[in-house]
């Protein structure tokens, strides 16, 4: 079963790459928010401040880091509260998640941080070096972004690969196999080769023992501008550096941001403003100066980063080993999150050139989405809209797609890239069809939910076909009871699959067991549970809604008065939704298992033991009111004890009801 990556899984698998900091054996226990509240929050900031230190950007980058994660640690937040997983395999969810919410999200992060300040100066301009590219038309295979890190550098040196594999070696700052000799130069060149290949992704000691701060490394291939000498002698040697280099026009309106037809001006005319030579300097020096062995260190880093990342999401989604070096990316799908991080990342460089302000910035993305990729605008890039906007579309969408995904089904191709005309004809379709139906679950539901009248609202029951529309009803905060439990019937009648039959049973047990209105249950209530029960047991694909089905087991034990029983089915239940998701219903565990456990009823409480619940009930909704401040274990124990007495806890009317003072070991 999957999950929608909490910020604290994704926390953990960027310190991984980065390796930030030393293995954490209780990583299973963080992730999963296993942890004393104070610990967690504690360790959640360590893994920060690790991650950041590990970047090497100074403390303005590092405050821009941090408001950008807590922006998209909302965003994450609110679609693990509204996506309810199910059944889905892994591989369904991480392909959504990565190119709904990581892709597009982390390419107009990085865009607006480098419309402040370039994070790459020096790197070859026009492409993104850090991800996998065709380096040239005819190429067959995706140059990795280490090996391209590499020929920058190589470049820089004007030196072969075996060339520096012999200036290495002749440093004797690499050690060999016997930690007090020196590697040879055979060695360091099989190394260097398998980089150069993309065969093995390095790790980061390998980076820093390769190119540690005593490495004398001369630069043959570089040009810097030189402040002791007049504007025309910098103009000079410049052109002098571009002969020597073989650069033409086209080579530099690649690797600088200085256009084709400058570029052609500037190599074959004599005459120049100094404006103009300046220009030229400028971005000639900006593009090829000396760097710094930090420098080195840090695009080394970074490319191996985006290249562990890359082959593990190719893993992730099933792409086989063959295809992850393709570019095609309707063969090797991992390209297509490459390419809706480069669309996110240059729509949003544009449209910040363009603007002055956030507003207007917003405003003209959205303009350039709409008209370059309609529909996609409308699927794939929701995520990129406002928080109360985009994001309850997006909700939705998902959830229709993976209700409907089991583990053997392919992945769905995202974006019409390289596709034959059969292929791009069935994703508009496919995409097409999504927003039509969402549209009509919306109208429907709309029409449901706004009936004046329950005599009118049981006759559009009994005529809707629209399962969907149904669970509308059933979840509604003001449509009576009995109305709502005609709805779930009819969600059990209309049913095209066991698992949609499943859902219905479970939606009329909620209404029994989890309905503020439970009060006026059926006086018959046990027995009607007990019947649904059976019905479910009979449902093979009932199981992929297990954490559902132990809470309401949790609940029906509550109401038999057997509170033991109680608990270690909703414990049950909250170890279960740590690996398989069900929106708020993480929360609302962790607040009904606190709940019996604090009630005094329940024999052996401790305070002590109440924290594990805490962290959960207010990340994923177990509270009513907003929280601004994390409370301490005794005030929510108090706030829980006090919902137990005036919701939770309702016997069956066959089922004598319980009080304080009561010895409970004959009834727990």
């Amino acid at each position: 079963m999957a999950n929608i990556p909490s910020r604290e899984s994704v926390l953990a698998f960027i310190r991984d790459i980065l390796q930030a900091g030393p293995a954490d054996k209780k990583r299973r226990q963080f992730e999963e928010l296993r942890r004393q509240s104070d610990t967690q929050l504690a360790t959640m900031e360590d893994y920060i401040e690790e991650i950041l230190s590990s970047l090497g950007i100074d403390e303005v980058a590092q405050s821009q880091a941090r408001q950008l994660f807590a922006g998209w640690s909302e965003v994450n937040n609110f679609l693990e509260r509204n996506i309810w997983v199910s059944h889905s395999s892994p591989k369904h969810v991480i392909w959504l998640m990565a190119t709904h919410v990581y892709a597009p999200g982390l390419g107009r992060h990085l865009a607006l941080w480098d419309s402040v300040q370039r994070t790459d100066p020096g790197m070859p301009g026009g492409r993104f070096w850090y991800l996998p590219a065709v380096m040239a038309e005819s190429d067959q295979t995706l140059t990795m972004p280490v090996p391209q890190v590499l020929d920058w550098l190589l470049d820089l040196l004007s030196y072969s690969l075996d060339e520096f594999a012999q200036t290495l070696a002749a440093s004797t700052t690499i050690t060999g196999r016997e930690k007090d000799a020196a590697a040879d130069v055979k060695s360091i060149r099989k190394t260097l080769v398998n980089w150069h290949t993309g065969t093995r992704t390095p790790g980061i000691n390998k980076i820093l023992e390769f190119f540690p701060n005593r490495l004398n490394l001369k630069f043959k291939g570089t040009f810097d501008w030189n402040t002791n000498n007049s504007l025309d002698e910098n103009f000079n040697k410049a052109r002098a550096f571009i002969n020597q280099k073989g650069l033409t026009a086209h080579s530099l309106s690649v690797e600088t941001p200085i256009p084709e037809s400058k570029a052609r001006k500037l190599l074959e005319n004599d005459q120049f403003s100094p404006e103009e030579k300046h220009y030229f300097c400028y971005h000639l020096s900006l593009r090829y100066h000396t760097p710094t062995l930090q420098t080195i260190r840090k695009r080394l880093l970074y490319a191996r980063a985006f290249q562990t990342t890359y082959f593990k999401l190719a893993e992730a989604i099933g792409v086989p080993e063959k295809a992850q070096r393709l570019p095609n990316p309707s063969v090797n799908i991992t390209m297509q999150v490459v390419s809706i991080y480069q669309i996110a990342y240059n729509l949003t460089i544009d449209s910040r050139r363009q603007s002055e302000d956030e507003v207007t910035e917003y405003r003209l993305f959205r303009k350039s989405l709409e008209e370059g990729y309609p529909l996609e605008a409308h699927t794939t890039f929701l995520s990129v809209k406002q928080l109360d906007d985009g994001l309850h579309s997006l909700a939705n969408q998902v959830n229709k797609r993976l209700m409907y995904l089991g583990d053997t089904d392919s992945i769905e191709h995202e974006l019409p890239l390289a596709f034959s005309k059969e292929q791009f004809s069935a994703l508009c379709k496919r995409k097409y069809e999504l927003l039509r139906a969402c549209q009509t679950d919306q109208e429907e539901s709309y029409r449901l939910n706004t009936t004046p009248t329950d005599a009118d609202l049981y006759q559009l029951i009994d005529h809707t076909q629209n399962w969907s529309a149904l669970n509308s009803v059933i979840s509604s905060d003001t449509i009576s009871l009995a109305a709502r439990r005609a709805a779930a019937w009819r969600m059990v009648d209309v049913a095209c699959t066991d698992l949609e039959q499943a859902y219905g049973l479970v939606a009329l047990l909620s209404q029994l067991l989890n309905d503020p209105d439970k009060r006026n249950r059926p006086t018959d209530a046990k027995h009607i549970a007990d019947n649904l029960f059976s019905r479910l047991k009979h449902i093979s694909t009932a199981n992929n809604l297990k954490p559902v089905i132990l809470q309401l087991e949790a609940k029906h034990e509550l109401a038999n008065n057997r509170l033991k029983e109680s608990k270690a089915k909703f414990d049950q239940a909250l170890s279960a939704l740590r690996r398989q998701g069900f929106g708020t219903l993480r929360g609302e565990v962790a607040r009904d298992a606190l709940a019996v456990f604090a009630s005094g009823l329940y024999p052996g409480f401790n305070l002590g033991a109440c924290d594990q619940y805490k962290l959960s009930i207010i990340y994923y909704g177990g509270l009513e009111e907003p929280v601004l401040q994390l409370p301490s274990t005794e005030e929510m124990a108090g706030k829980v004890r006090n919902y137990f007495w005036e919701c939770l806890y309702q016997p069956y009317d066959c089922v004598p009801k319980l009080s304080l003072g009561e010895d409970q070991n004959t009834n727990a």
